[in-house]
């Protein structure tokens, strides 16, 4: 069996406050006519799609793609609390390779529970919506996150 090559390959992100390693891709997101770059991290766990905060979407004026729920859809965040948000259907592009994907956009302010939690900030997430549909390889002695095609 022939070794398959990367379309990509990126070293992860070094975070000199935290003095931490982590694997961040920089990718296209958005609708069909307007795509804006975004670096977001590659989370294996449980987050389904693309992961973004409200005021991340206002802040980079993301347009995404149609909105598919009609009433806000809870989401569970690591600490228990749960959060209301809106999922999208948007095109994510990876080094010019697209992908249909669910986007969905939590909403700190809006709290299922009556005590409501400080949220500085949420980074982007990239979950398994996206990643599944590739062949993604961490290499963690190298410090290195590298994209294949699927076969």
């Amino acid at each position: 069996m022939a070794k398959k090559t990367p379309f990509l390959e990126r070293d992860y992100t070094y975070d000199e406050k935290n003095r931490l390693y982590f694997p961040v891709l920089k990718i296209l997101v958005g609708s069909k006519e307007s795509k804006k770059k975004i670096s977001a991290l590659v989370d294996t766990g449980c987050t389904s799609c693309i992961h973004l905060c409200k005021s991340y979407v206002e802040k980079e004026k993301l347009v995404l793609g149609k909105k598919i729920n009609k009433e806000p859809v809870p989401f569970s965040v690591a600490d228990g609390h749960t959060i209301n948000g809106n999922l999208y259907e948007a095109i994510c592009e990876i080094d010019g390779k697209e992908e249909e994907v669910i986007v969905s956009v939590i909403d700190p302010e809006k709290f299922f529970q009556e005590e409501e939690p400080k949220i500085e900030t949420v980074e982007p997430l990239l979950g398994r919506g996206v990643i599944d549909k590739f062949d993604v390889l961490f290499k963690g002695k190298e410090r290195k996150i590298a994209v294949f095609h699927p076969e």
